[in-house]
């Protein structure tokens, strides 16, 4: 194999370059799997799936590449534009040998050709996460069709140059998971059309774009864990296709990447399931779970952890891409039973139940009832929603985050996790210029039933019939009765799957806020309704709670 750069100085203008396609001049988007014979199948009868488990379309009564589908939102039209059912007719190909999925592949390729040349308005035509996968699945498709198909090459020659235009343009460019997408079609452009401009500014941007979305701790900030997952799987991709071509990122970014591949071990839960927050869902870890406590203000998450034992806490963030308004919020594990969970992605379309999933009343957070916060990007500069503080001792672990990001309310809330009780204490302060109520929301598991629920304390059993107990330490207003909805309120649902929710129970409690209020609510949480617990003291510094006789004095 020749060295990329050695490839790329002779700039060859000349169009017959499928010939010298080789499989190491491009990556595979997909992996063959279960799906993939499905897909491909589908495809052949003209039902495209454009995403696994999604929705068939009907294109027997012509291609109509602007079908779209309320219940996936903007990812139909996005998988559709991609040609990600493509790419499984090619590796079904790659498989059987069988001609017929290369040339339905052609079929659709072209057909989407005639679209594009039509100038039809669609939103997804040109579109950073299409243009950069549906480069690649035609790369793939080039690749496979030579000496066996006759291709036009200088039609593709312009297809290909068309996109690399749109790739390089740096207005179509985010400084995310798409943008990455772009920079890896770019390398493989630039390599393919041997053209060195296209492959060094992807290589250019694909380094600074790392520097751009991961902490310093190796935590990618887009809120999410499934793209982290995603995100380093597509950098060790990159730089396995580069190191074909007798080229790296470098070792400095290789040993960013190693840190990077320490995150999801760490903060997945006990039963080595991602938390779902942000835009994630409850995949599975897949590695060796690692159990430590992790906190990281420019991502703003903290995990506090045991064998047994998970709470993740939620304060700040870097990048609102895949962000919830989950500030303050948490999640609870204890003993292979979710107790507090998050809302989950849902989907990235319109419905009225992503926008719910979305806001702080689907999580287990605070909110006011006559103000809302909006997400700002400026928030990596103006830390208005932060991590303020975190510690850990052998008694307990404290963490502290604010949202000052309100016009004229603030929200603190301090979580302290005690080390040999399963046992969770919230301090929650707020003020506002304006009277109004603050609501103290716990989002619990579908799996959990309430077995208690008063304006002092709850009681909830969980699925393995453990008891939980949620007490207020001090008098609040009201208690809340939430009743699910997937329709218009929507309210106390969680996601089941993509486009799919199911309704789980909510504990609300409300108390009355002014410019002068400090603690709104004191509120203790034990997993185990054998304990004996008692606040001694409390103030604006310390706070002793005596467990089982045992007196903890904790800073705070």
């Amino acid at each position: 194999m020749t060295n990329i750069f050695s490839r790329l100085l002779k700039r060859n203008h000349k169009v017959n370059f499928i010939d010298s396609i080789e499989e190491y001049d491009f990556i595979k988007l997909l992996e063959y799997d279960k799906n993939t014979k499905l897909i491909a199948d589908s495809a052949m009868e003209n039902f495209i799936i454009p995403f696994p488990n999604f929705a068939k379309t009907d294109f027997n009564n012509g291609h109509n590449w602007n079908v779209t589908n309320k219940r996936y939102g903007k990812s139909y039209q996005l998988y559709i534009h991609s040609l990600r059912f493509v790419g499984s007719l090619l590796l079904e190909y790659d498989k059987t040998k069988d001609i017929k999925y290369l040339e339905k592949s052609e079929n659709y390729i072209e057909s989407w050709i005639d679209f594009m040349e039509s100038k039809q308005k669609n939103e997804m035509l040109w579109y950073d996460h299409p243009v950069a996968n549906r480069v690649q699945n035609i790369i793939y498709f080039l690749y496979l069709s030579k000496n066996t198909l006759n291709i036009d090459e200088r039609k593709y020659y312009k297809l290909l140059k068309k996109h690399g235009e749109f790739l390089m343009d740096d207005k179509n460019y985010k400084y995310n998971n798409h943008s990455l997408m772009m920079d890896r079609s770019l390398m493989i452009l630039g390599n393919i059309l041997e053209n060195r401009e296209l492959f060094s500014t992807g290589f250019r941007r694909a380094k600074e774009t790392l520097w751009y979305s991961f902490s310093s701790q190796g935590s990618h900030l887009e809120n999410s864990p499934d793209y982290h997952r995603m995100v380093v799987k597509m950098y060790q991709e990159m730089e396995r296709y580069l190191n074909k071509h007798d080229q790296t990122f470098g070792d400095v970014i290789n040993k960013k990447l190693s840190v990077a591949g320490e995150f999801l071990p760490v903060i997945s839960r006990p039963n080595k399931r991602l938390p779902a927050l942000g835009d994630s869902g409850n995949s599975a870890l897949g590695r060796k779970k690692v159990f430590k406590n992790f906190s990281d203000d420019e991502l703003g998450l903290t995990v506090i952890q045991s064998e047994n034992f998970y709470a993740s806490f939620t304060a700040g963030y870097s990048t609102i891409t895949h962000k919830h308004r989950d500030d303050l919020s948490m999640t609870l594990y204890y003993k292979g039973d979710d107790i507090l969970v998050d809302s989950g992605k849902f989907s990235y379309g319109g419905d009225i139940r992503r926008r719910y999933i979305m806001s702080p009343q689907a999580h287990s957070t605070l909110f006011f009832d006559k103000e809302d916060y909006k997400l700002d990007n400026d928030n990596r500069f103006s830390t208005k929603v932060q991590t303020t503080k975190y510690f850990d001792n052998k008694k307990y672990t404290f963490v502290e985050g604010k949202n000052h990001s309100f016009e004229s309310s603030k929200l603190s809330r301090r979580l302290i996790a005690l080390k040999n009780y399963p046992v969770v204490i919230l301090l929650d302060s707020a003020q506002s210029e304006v009277e109004s109520n603050i609501y103290q929301n716990f989002n619990l598991s579908p799996q959990s039933e309430i077995v208690n629920y008063e304006a002092n304390t709850a009681k909830i059993k969980t699925k393995s019939g453990n008891i939980v107990t949620f007490t207020q330490l001090q008098d609040i207003k009201e208690k809340i009765d939430v009743l699910p909805s997937q329709t218009e309120p929507v309210q106390s649902i969680v996601t089941s799957g993509y486009g799919k929710a199911v309704e789980t129970k909510q504990l609300r409690f409300s108390a009355a806020v002014n410019s002068n209020s400090d603690y709104v609510f004191k509120t203790i949480i034990s997993m185990d309704d054998s304990l004996s617990i008692q606040v001694t003291d409390i103030n604006e510094f310390a706070l002793q709670i005596s467990v089982n006789g045992e007196e903890i004095f904790i800073n705070i």
